[in-house]
């Protein structure tokens, strides 16, 4: 019986810190905002009844982060609710490009300007995101995991991270560049 409260206690001394992050997570990752709860208690019961199975000294955020993706994925499926992605892929010309480049670089060097409608926008952006492309650059850009961890947590190739990680960041940087515009933050280059 010592032997697992022992057990217990270390389960939750290494999850303490991690509260936080599994739940803004989940909220970004799971199709039902009534869910996030559910997913995240859940995938701490994984966690918990699963800890003998964790292999000490090796990073058990991203043990946790691979249960939490698994139990977002299962909920998610299970409440078939379907994504669909509204984006335009069709090819710009050239001179959009260039527009939109030059408007990213106007917004880097002022980003104060755009900040008032970042929030709401930023999460449509992000919604907007295929689920792999969205769950990749969340992982590494808000949860610090290396391309390498988030490989193993998602059981997919490194390059195929990168290639998400690289997408992601590209579509949200036109998106944003768009919007800017589109509200009258930055002007046009040729104006």
């Amino acid at each position: 019986m010592g032997k697992r409260k022992s057990s217990s206690k270390a389960f939750l001394d290494l999850l303490e810190p991690l509260g936080d992050s599994l739940y803004r997570y989940a909220k970004r990752m799971a199709w039902d905002d009534d869910l996030v709860a559910d997913i995240v208690q859940e995938a701490v019961m994984t966690g918990w009844r699963e800890f003998g199975r964790f292999e000490r000294n090796t990073n058990f955020k991203a043990w946790m982060f691979k249960i939490l993706i698994n139990t977002i994925y299962r909920l998610n499926k299970r409440a078939a609710r379907q994504r669909v992605a509204t984006l335009d892929e069709s090819n710009p010309d050239s001179s959009l490009m260039l527009e939109r480049e030059n408007t990213w670089a106007s917004l880097l060097e002022n980003p104060e300007r755009l900040m008032q409608l970042l929030d709401e926008r930023l999460v449509h952006a992000l919604d907007r995101l295929a689920t792999d492309e969205r769950q990749c650059l969340l992982l590494r850009i808000l949860e610090g995991f290396s391309y390498k961890e988030i490989a193993s947590m998602m059981e997919i190739p490194l390059g195929t991270v990168m290639s998400h990680v690289h997408r992601a960041r590209a579509k949200l940087r036109e998106r944003l560049a768009a919007l800017a515009l589109e509200h009258g933050f930055i002007t046009r280059a040729s104006e």
